[in-house]
Order: structure tokens, then sequence, then C-alpha cells
């Protein structure tokens, strides 16, 4: 399979990867913060700081580099921050560095899965009748206001909605059969 995207498709933007990224690593963060953070009652707080933080700084992200690595190194600055704020006892460096290289090996397994996974994507959206891909294309690569879809395909927004439901039901039959979703 190649990754060359038909004319009309666009590149997923930063915050659209994001959220497929931050969905795949999410597990492994956790196991991650677990080892890291002592006070199991924390674990929680950390994590959605990490991500809240993450998203924010979304665009110091390389994306040549790994994601999981990058995450994780944010978990880690922000554990230490609750630490200090609240005196809780979090990990050593040298614990940090030897769970970091083992999380390492994860990153790489991740990547690929997460291409094939975007390719497997691409290709059951190009698989959709015309409609149904324009409009999967709208809304979640081109990101435009249901209002605008409608008064660009002159339709009611009602309609839209509609045809948004059936061509996401399509779509998921698709990748269901292509053994992407369960």
């Amino acid at each position: 399979m190649t990754n060359q995207r038909a004319p009309h498709q666009r590149e997923p933007s930063a915050h659209e990867v994001f959220e497929v990224l931050a969905r795949d690593h999410a597990d492994h963060l956790l196991v991650f913060l677990r080892a890291v953070v002592r006070d199991r009652s924390m674990v929680d707080d950390v994590f959605q700081e990490t991500m809240m933080v993450a998203w924010r700084r979304l665009a110091d992200f390389d994306r040549t580099r790994s994601f999981g690595a990058w995450l994780r190194g944010i978990g880690s600055r922000v554990a230490m921050d609750f630490a200090g704020r609240r005196r809780m006892i979090v990990a050593d460096p040298t614990m940090l560095q030897e769970i970091e290289e083992h999380s390492v090996a994860f990153d790489g397994d991740h990547a690929q899965a997460f291409q094939t996974r975007m390719g497997t994507l691409d290709d059951c959206i190009e698989r959709l009748p015309t409609d149904y891909s324009q409009m999967i294309q709208m809304v979640y690569r081109a990101e435009l206001p249901l209002r605008t879809i409608a008064v660009n395909l002159a339709l009611t927004e009602e309609a839209v909605k509609k045809r948004i439901q059936r061509a996401r039901a399509l779509l998921g039959e698709c990748l269901q059969r292509k053994g992407v979703l369960a």
C-alpha cells in the first residue's frame, strides 16, 4: 500500500493527527505515569495535565520524532511539577531514564501501526461513493461548519447531517472489514 494521496485529499491537520496519536498512546502514557508517580490518586491528574500541555504545545512537536517519547517527556515534567506543588514522591531521574529506554521499543511498532491504519482509512474514504467521500473530506479534513457545507452543496443542514451519518456508517463498515475497528 502506498502513502500517496489522491489529488483532492489534503494532509490531516496537526490537531487531527494529535487526536489519533493521543488515543493510541494514552494507555502507554498511563502505564508510564503509574511507574513514575507514586501517589496513585494523582496519576489521572498528571495524565490530564500532560495531555493539555501536549495539546497546547503541539506546534513544538517534530513530526519526524517519536510522539510517544515527546509525550512521556512532557509527562515527566508535569509529574515533577506536580511533585513540587504537592510534595508527592515521583521516581528518581535514573528510574525515569530506565522506563524511557524500555518505552522506546514500543514507539517504533506504534508508528508503523499508525501509518498502516491511516493508509487503510484513506483507502476506505476513496472507496466511498463520491457524495459521501466529499462529505467526509469537508467535515473531517477541511473542518467546514455544517452551514457552510449545506450552502456549498445547496442542501439543508439536516440533509448534510444525514449524509454525514450515512458516510460514517459506510466508513465504519469498511474499517471493520479491514480489521481496523473491532
